[in-house]
This record gives structure tokens, C-alpha cells and sequence, in this order.
């Protein structure tokens, strides 16, 4: 049997501040939904999310977070889980973040160029360490999805999964904020490459999408993410999470 229920993880990209979405990782297509995120994350919050998923964009694209004061006030204000990821490359890095109650954080960049940093996260925070890859054309993206891999998705989770990461964040970036579906083929490839929780995220356009996730059954499966779907409000978040309990 699979897992009883699927996370849903409401995202919120900040970018200047802002509440913003992408487009296949491209700064060139940027869309602002909200010019306060903390009121975002209070609405999902009202909505009855458990988690929220943040990205600090800025830190992404320069390798050093920029928008920690306005995620650190999210956390203070709003009751939810929070995961962060965006420019967390080292570990001063890390303890800042923890020592604002941050829940979980997430390594992109860092997991490619310097897995040591990885292994002295999870050992220092247990259970707290993601790693997020974030593919295209199924190699990993790294530096704020601008430079592309030699390696793929299988290739990182084997690199990592021994260092005791709690969750694999799979991001298709070919199919990130174009409500074009997901890609489940390569989902599913991931979800049986490793016994790690795998949270999916990229492309997810409607219910139906959330219904055919929850349906691959696998116990692994933590949860999913959505951005863009909820900001085009192509279906209701409260609908979302009730579909994947």
C-alpha cells in the first residue's frame, strides 16, 4: 500500500520582496502576484496548508539569500511548516536559518558542487536537510537553473541518499509555471530510484493532476507542489489538499 495522504505544498517565490512566479526558471518571464508574502503565506495558511514552500529567488540566482528578513517575519506570523531553498550554500547559512525556526531547508547548487557541505548538514540537523533537483531535459540545473549537469536525477539521489537527506524535492524546470502537466514518467523513474521521500513539483495544471499523482501509489511520495495553478486559480487549494488526504 501507498502512503495514506500527499503533502501539498503551496509555493511562494520571492523576488525583490515580492511574491512572484517564473517560467521554466527564466527571470525573462516574471510574473508578481502579490506584492506582500507574508500576507500570501497567511492566506494559505487560512486555507488550511500544513507546509508552504519558499524560494528565495534572488538567493538562487546569486548564491547568498536576500530575502531572509521577509521569510523569517513569514515564520513569526504564520503557523505553517516552512521549507526554504534559494543560495543556501553553506553552513553559517544553514544555522541561521534553524536558529529562526525555519523548519526544513533545501540544497540545490551546493548538492552538485560541494556534497561535503550536505554531509556535515545532515549531520548537524538531522532530518531537516532537502535536496533539490531540478532538472532539464532530464539533467540537473544548478545556479539558479542557468548551468545544466552531467548528472541526473538517479545519479544525485545515489550521490546523496547516503548522507541521511529527509526528502528529494524533483522539480521538471522544462515544465515549471507553463500549466502544461506534469511529467510523470520521469516521477515515477525517481520515486522507484530510491526509498528516500520524494516531494514532486513542476507543471501541476489541475485536479486532476493531483488525483493521478496520489494514484501511483508509492509509500515514498511526500508531497507535491504547486505555484502557478494556485496563482491562475485553476483549482481551489482546499480542494487540492483534500483530494491528496
Amino acid at each position: 500500500m501507498g502512503r495514506s495522504r500527499v503533502i501539498f505544498f503551496p509555493a511562494i517565490d520571492i523576488k525583490n520582496g515580492k511574491c512572484i512566479r517564473l517560467e521554466k526558471g527564466s527571470l525573462e518571464k516574471l510574473k508578481v502576484y502579490n506584492h506582500n508574502p507574508i500576507d500570501q503565506a497567511l492566506e494559505f495558511e487560512k486555507m488550511g496548508c500544513e507546509w508552504i514552500h519558499i524560494v528565495d529567488i534572488d538567493g538562487a540566482f546569486n548564491g547568498t539569500p536576500f530575502n531572509h528578513d521577509v521569510i523569517f517575519e513569514i515564520k513569526k506570523k504564520c503557523s505553517c511548516k516552512i521549507q526554504v531553498g534559494g543560495g543556501i550554500r553553506n553552513i553559517e547559512t544553514v544555522e541561521k536559518f534553524f536558529k529562526n525556526s525555519i523548519d526544513r531547508i533545501i540544497i540545490g547548487t551546493a548538492a552538485i558542487k560541494d556534497p561535503n557541505f550536505v554531509k556535515i548538514a545532515c549531520e548537524n540537523f538531522p532530518k531537516k536537510i532537502a535536496i533539490g533537483i531540478d532538472t532539464k531535459q532530464k539533467m540537473v540545473a544548478s545556479e539558479g537553473w542557468s548551468e545544466t549537469s552531467s548528472l541526473s536525477s538517479k545519479d544525485l539521489i545515489k550521490r546523496m541518499q547516503h548522507f541521511g537527506v529527509s526528502v528529494f524535492i524533483f522539480t521538471d524546470i522544462d515544465r515549471d509555471g507553463l500549466l502544461k502537466g506534469m511529467n510523470f514518467e520521469e516521477i515515477i523513474d525517481v520515486l522507484k530510484s530510491t526509498n528516500t521521500k520524494i516531494i514532486a513539483s513542476g507543471g501541476v495544471t489541475t485536479l486532476q493532476d493531483l488525483k493521478n499523482l496520489k494514484k501511483l501509489n508509492y509509500k515514498n511520495l511526500d508531497g507535491v507542489i504547486s505555484g502557478k495553478a494556485i496563482y491562475e486559480r485553476r483549482f481551489k487549494v482546499e480542494d487540492a489538499i483534500r483530494i491528496l488526504k
